[in-house]
């Protein structure tokens, strides 16, 4: 178990990790998740003892290896912990087998036991029949592995990776992300991961770790993360292409619960009747582009959207909207809104078509706090941000 309390690093004038709790379970597969510059790459080096933290403490099972009560700090290499970086950090001049077991040499582990645990860590990786090449003669995902193998051949009991899969080629990438699922799942070891790709987060972790300027702004199952983000911010980082956020207010009218746009207040947006259990008037809507429904000709007191783009995007087809935003300031950008839409809207739909909407699912925000009030789904349900089943 990696135990992580209150940690706070800071460099300078610059803070990079504020007040970060967290615990990495037995075995357990977390992905810290987060932009360039929010603490996933700090937090990792702290775990790992690469960086001094400025204050709070670090575990790994019931050992301190880092407290700002104690002048003592666990030296990285007493910590047990195999690490995977960006870079492949191959010796050029020794073969596959050679690098893999370089660090159990330095170890001065027993030659028998050195064949033992490279053998089983390529066979691991699928690189059993390449032992005898030199990095020059592999690709970049085979590299990779060679990296890997050498990692989990000393055994180590955390396994810690840096963006390991950044420099390659998507379809690598691909490929290489079911290959350390399936790693992780064989040795059964507690790993942290750091990405800023959202599905790599989402294929790889058992638990996600948002980080936003140096904080941890939510922890949660992967399928959580994605359905109910507990921040804004938290829904446009883990968007693919993008996500929708609408800032507007509720207004119940002729039996109806309208959401009326800022970007256009002459727009009236229908929304769920459960959704009146916000008991708010100010809201900002969450909504996934697979959740929001156009509607082909909308009512007169429907309000409608402007087409500016309808995009193939291999199976899918992205629909880009806009709103009428002629009644509001010059100075104020329009909210684009994005929907799935079918294959065939590419061709149908043209430029300055005009479209209502429908929110099949969805959540509803604090514009003052930034934090999630409540969701509604499909049904017709509403789930408040206490319920159990939402967090």
């Amino acid at each position: 178990m990696i135990l992580v309390d209150n940690l706070a690093k800071r460099y300078g004038d610059v803070i990079a990790l504020r007040d970060v709790s967290l615990a990495v379970e037995s075995g357990e597969f977390l992905v810290l998740l987060g932009p360039s510059g929010s603490g996933k790459t700090t937090l990792l080096r702290c775990v790992a003892g690469l960086e001094v933290p400025s204050g709070g403490e670090i575990r790994l099972e019931d050992r301190v290896v880092f407290s700002e009560y104690s002048s003592y700090v666990v030296p990285p290499r007493e910590r047990n912990i195999g690490m995977v970086f960006q870079s492949f950090a191959l010796y050029p001049h020794m073969n596959v087998f050679e690098n893999v077991a370089f660090g159990l040499k330095i170890k001065k582990t027993a030659r028998g036991d050195i064949a033992e645990r490279v053998e089983a860590a390529l066979e691991m990786v699928g690189l059993t029949a390449l032992a005898r090449r030199r990095p020059k003669q592999l690709s970049g995902g085979q590299q990779q592995r060679v990296a890997l193998a050498r990692t989990i051949a000393s055994r180590p009991r955390y396994l810690l990776f840096d963006e390991p899969l950044s420099n390659l080629d998507p379809k690598l990438r691909v490929a290489l992300r079911t290959q350390l699922k399936q790693v992780h799942k064989r040795l059964g070891t507690t790993s942290l991961y750091v990405t800023h790709d959202q599905n790599e987060a989402m294929i790889l972790a058992d638990v996600i770790a948002v980080l936003h300027n140096g904080r941890i702004a939510q922890l949660d199952a992967p399928r959580k993360v994605y359905r109910y983000p507990a921040t804004p911010a938290v829904a446009e980082y883990t968007a693919n292409p993008r996500t929708n956020l609408i800032r507007g207010e509720l207004h119940r009218t002729a039996g109806r619960l309208l959401l009326i746009p800022r970007d256009d207040p002459y727009c009236f947006l229908p929304l769920p009747q459960c959704c009146a259990a916000a008991g708010v008037h100010h809201v900002i809507l969450h909504a996934r582009p697979e959740d929001v429904e156009m509607v082909r000709n909308p009512s007169a007191d429907e309000g409608s959207l402007f087409v500016v783009l309808a995009m193939p995007q291999g199976s899918d087809t992205f629909v880009y909207l806009e709103f009428d935003s002629s009644s509001v300031a010059s100075d104020q950008k329009p909210t684009a809104i994005i929907t799935r839409g079918e294959p065939e809207d590419a061709t149908r739909l043209s430029r300055g078509d005009r479209v209502g909407l429908r929110f099949l699912r969805g959540n509803l925000y604090d514009p003052d706090t930034r934090r999630l009030i409540g969701s509604f789904d499909r049904s017709g349900h509403y789930l408040t941000a206490r319920t159990p089943d939402m967090r």
